[in-house]
């Protein structure tokens, strides 16, 4: 994968994983495919509605290439399409191909631990650039750097924990009138956010609910994960809480 990688930069398009083969009884593949990254069409049916519109590459491209692979590890090209429907990417652009940026494991750590010493992320990609010499030679986007940093931060919750969690939320939601709870997964199964009512917050929501706060100043130590309460007021001007959640990150 690292060579045909290497081959679609030096012409201008992106790679993803194809289709891939393995052998009975075992995790080993005997064939795998590569696609150009423009290759199918979007599937209508199983569109979305979004408040903002994603930006659509593909163009049923057939372009690819086959390997077979043997007992011995040895991968041999077997069948290909080197033929593209579209334009290729300019030279100056090639370093936003997807298939071309990863976040490495010491970006990461540099990131984080400047990250932990209260820099912010936005000035500690100005001093990656600066070193390397430009945006194009750092390897990875501002947003690459964002996710990287939020996975990281997923996976630092302990499968147990998350587990135990849930467990609980939905015993409650099963013995309690009106007791409320959701959460998020990230594409690796970690826990990215959760949220959760009761019965009471409900009913002083009902009756208080002109009055809403939602604070997110607030983050706890062990996962650093930010704390997130629905606070209103009652009518002796009193704190009443609507809810509470934890989230990874404040994007919406």
């Amino acid at each position: 994968m690292i060579l045909y990688n290497e081959y679609a930069f030096s012409k201008g398009f992106g790679i993803r994983v194809g289709k891939g083969r393995k052998r009975q009884n075992s995790e080993l593949y005997t064939m795998k495919r590569f696609l150009c990254s423009c290759e199918g069409v979007k599937d209508e049916k199983r569109k979305r509605t979004r408040s903002y519109a994603r930006l659509d590459t593909r163009t049923g491209c057939t372009a690819f290439v086959q390997f077979s692979i043997g007992k011995d590890g040895v991968w041999t090209v077997v069948n290909h399409n080197m033929i593209h429907n579209h334009a290729m990417v300019p030279l100056n652009k090639r370093h936003l191909i997807r298939s071309q940026r990863k976040v490495s494991k010491e970006a990461l750590y540099f990131m984080s631990t400047l990250k932990a010493s209260g820099v912010k992320v936005s000035d500690t990609l100005r001093v990656l650039r600066k070193e390397v010499g430009g945006s194009p030679m750092v390897g990875f986007t501002a947003s690459d750097a964002y996710n990287a940093l939020s996975r990281a931060k997923a996976n630092k919750l302990e499968g147990h924990d998350c587990h135990q969690l849930i467990k609980y939320f939905a015993q409650r939601n099963s013995s309690e009138e009106g007791f409320y709870y959701d959460f998020e997964l990230s594409e690796e199964d970690g826990l990215l956010s959760f949220f959760w009512r009761d019965g009471r917050m409900k009913r002083d929501y009902d009756y208080f609910g002109d009055l809403l706060v939602f604070d997110t100043t607030y983050r706890t130590n062990k996962y650093d994960m930010i704390c997130a309460p629905f606070v209103g007021m009652n009518h002796h001007a009193n704190n009443v809480m609507f809810g509470m959640g934890f989230v990874i990150n404040e994007k919406t």
